[in-house]
């Protein structure tokens, strides 16, 4: 019985959390004055993007913590296979679709990642060039407002403690971009 209602109050969690994300992701500004392209692709980046802030803040959470980041992830893929099937993209194609976006996760967690440990915006500045506006050098302006836009969701997601966060209070900036 205990199991039971633990896991509907983490399911409650995990939705207010996805909910979050999904909704600083589809942010405006983050279209109009960012420049994200306002696409399946660049929505779909954003919301890569947000997700990955918050798995980087708890990151290194144990426990309960732990569970409803790895749930989050959980729904967050199962969201967008289900989003796929209702845009009608084949049965056989979506495995295929969904093992390219986890790998465009595991590959922008690991750019932004190392670029926030490092002193400066360069490096995340050129990655977020490189993954969010296809290498369009014209882009640049907006990629350094992005990444600083970044470096202050991540700084406001580290001075809080996990367990607030989980309870789906995300200091999520408003993009000034």
């Amino acid at each position: 019985m205990f199991g039971l209602f633990s896991n509907k109050a983490r399911q409650a969690q995990i939705a207010r959390l996805y909910d979050r994300i999904l909704a600083q992701a589809r942010d405006p500004s983050l279209f109009m004055a960012g420049r994200v392209p306002d696409t399946v692709e660049g929505r779909t980046d954003m919301m890569l993007l947000h997700l990955f802030l918050l798995m980087h803040r708890l990151r290194e959470e144990q426990g309960e913590i732990h569970e409803i980041a790895r749930g989050l992830c959980d729904r967050f893929f199962a969201e967008l296979d289900r989003a796929m099937r209702e845009m009608g993209v084949g049965d056989l194609t979506v495995p295929k679709k969904m093992r390219k976006i986890a790998d465009i996760y595991a590959g922008c967690s690991s750019s932004y990642g190392n670029a926030l440990r490092q002193d400066g915006n360069a490096d995340l500045v050129d990655a977020l060039l490189r993954n969010v506006y296809a290498r369009d050098e014209a882009r640049l302006p907006e990629a350094q407002a992005l990444a600083a836009y970044v470096r202050h969701a991540a700084s406001n997601l580290a001075d809080k403690p996990a367990a607030h966060l989980v309870d789906g209070t995300l200091p999520f900036p408003t993009p000034a971009l």
